[in-house]
């Protein structure tokens, strides 16, 4: 392969063992709600993330910022900076801060659209976690630091990171076999 992908299997199974992964999993088996944000590769890394923690994980309700309507007229009319913030204000009851997660991806671990509204969310008593790519996360969030250098890495550990979260809570991601074959009759999907 021509592709440097960093060791990417090695490195995060040591993640894996680390206490900063430990506490992640933990924040997630007992938040009712999760969001997940971030920015560009990895906005659609989180998107996918959400929908299959969402079918995988039961009792979650696991969210990614998909509007782009809400994007661009909050970015119009506010700013860049205030897009997330903004769209969790809207979307999260008032009342219901303590039984949220908020994990922000961001390859640089600087993203000052993430870090500001992880410290919005931590402001008002939720929880956060930022899975940060490179080795630059801001000493008062919470999470962990991956040390890659490049963004594709970045984006390909922080699915390993969020699958394997997925088995770590009690659940698993079913084979495609077993996916092609559960309640469908077709001869296309037989094996």
């Amino acid at each position: 392969m021509l592709i440097d992908f960093e060791q990417v299997q090695s490195r995060v199974e040591q993640i894996c063992k680390s206490n900063d992964y430990l506490e992640l999993i933990e924040l997630t088996k007992s938040a009712s709600d999760i969001y997940i944000i971030g920015n560009g590769g990895l906005h659609y890394v989180g998107s996918h993330m959400a929908t299959d923690m969402t079918r995988l994980i039961e009792d979650k309700s696991v969210y990614s910022f998909d509007s782009f309507g809400f994007i661009t007229s909050t970015a119009n009319d506010h700013g860049y900076e205030e897009v997330f913030q903004r769209w969790l204000n809207a979307t999260i009851r008032r009342d219901n801060f303590s039984n949220i997660l908020v994990i922000g991806l961001s390859c640089s671990g600087a993203s000052s659209n993430i870090i500001n509204t992880l410290r919005w969310i931590k402001s008002k008593g939720g929880n956060i976690f930022l899975l940060a790519g490179a080795n630059k996360k801001p000493l008062d969030i919470k999470g962990l630091q991956m040390g890659f250098e490049y963004f594709h890495t970045v984006e390909v550990a922080t699915m390993f990171l969020l699958y394997e979260l997925i088995h770590q809570v009690g659940s698993e991601c079913p084979s495609i076999k077993k996916e092609n074959l559960r309640n469908v009759t077709s001869s296309l999907r037989e094996f």
